[in-house]
């Protein structure tokens, strides 16, 4: 490792000891060719030892409330996580890469509030961000009905352009789309989905 790398490396060490933050690497050490140690989770964890930060390269367990549930109970792919945590402890977001796509989500308290999400196959991608309802932040995580989206802007190869707006049930109220032949409209609908206005 050359001087300058030493330098930020013991800097950004220094820093996060200063705050009060220790970094933990988890599973076993292994060099590669070129000496680099490789492990399978990077963890930083704040003088209490609640966790701030996690990297890994399976998927998490999920921490809210001060419960750990399973990495089997988190949605998404096996892939790299990037997990962010509060003060407490409790997540609030996080970033995940897999070989089909790519994710970032914030959190509500007790749920997901926005994803922005990107999705590939062969010729075909889709990009979204999307926007849920806020449940009662009181229900405990395990008790929190699906949050219906309230919110979506997305593109694909299939549909094209589109943005939806929905009523708190869920249901699509004014859609905007540009369709894959580049024909644009609005539609309104009532809450049965029957289309009530065009332009």
């Amino acid at each position: 490792m050359e001087q300058h790398d030493r330098r930020a490396v013991l800097g950004t060490a220094a820093t996060l000891l200063a705050g009060g933050m220790t970094v933990l690497a988890g599973g076993p050490a292994q060099a590669d060719a070129s000496g680099e140690q490789a492990r399978e989770s990077f963890r930083v964890v704040d003088r209490r030892g609640r966790q701030r930060f996690l990297a890994s390269s399976t998927k998490p367990p999920v921490i809210i409330g001060g419960r750990t549930y399973p990495a089997d109970q988190r949605q998404g792919p096996e892939g790299t996580y990037l997990i962010f945590n509060d003060g407490d402890g409790s997540e609030k977001g996080g970033i995940v890469a897999s070989s089909a796509g790519a994710s970032l989500s914030l959190d509500y308290g007790n749920a997901q509030a926005i994803t922005m999400a990107a999705r590939w196959e062969g010729v075909h991608g889709a990009a979204m961000l999307e926007m849920k309802h806020m449940p009662d932040p009181a229900l405990p995580v395990e008790q929190v009905p699906a949050m219906p989206p309230r919110v979506q802007l997305g593109y694909s190869t299939a549909e094209g352009a589109f943005l939806v707006l929905s009523d708190s049930r869920g249901r699509p109220r004014i859609v905007l789309e540009i369709d894959a032949d580049d024909t644009p409209v609005i539609k309104v609908l009532d809450p049965e989905g029957n289309v009530t206005g065009r332009l």
